[in-house]
């Protein structure tokens, strides 16, 4: 098994507590906004796309954090290239 670089594409999944507006994306890497599921009668929404690295990843999750939005899951779904 080759070790994961961590400046090589990659596509994501990540899942936050509350709802995004889809006008976000492009502030979000381009990631696409869906308001997939309710947990304990509180919103989920999944953001998922290919970022460029994990420079870009950790991009978007100070943005979400600077949304003041909870993060919930962040998964690595496939390596690009």
């Amino acid at each position: 098994r080759k070790p994961i670089q961590f400046d090589q594409p990659a596509i994501y999944q990540i899942s936050i507590e509350g709802k995004i507006d889809p006008i976000w994306s492009e502030r979000l890497g381009g990631m696409t906004i869906g308001h997939a599921t309710v947990e304990a009668s509180r919103p989920v929404t999944t953001l998922e796309g290919e970022l460029t690295d994990q420079a870009a990843l950790a991009g978007v999750l100070n943005t979400l954090y600077d949304l003041h939005l909870t993060l919930l899951e962040v998964k690595r779904l496939a390596i690009e290239g």
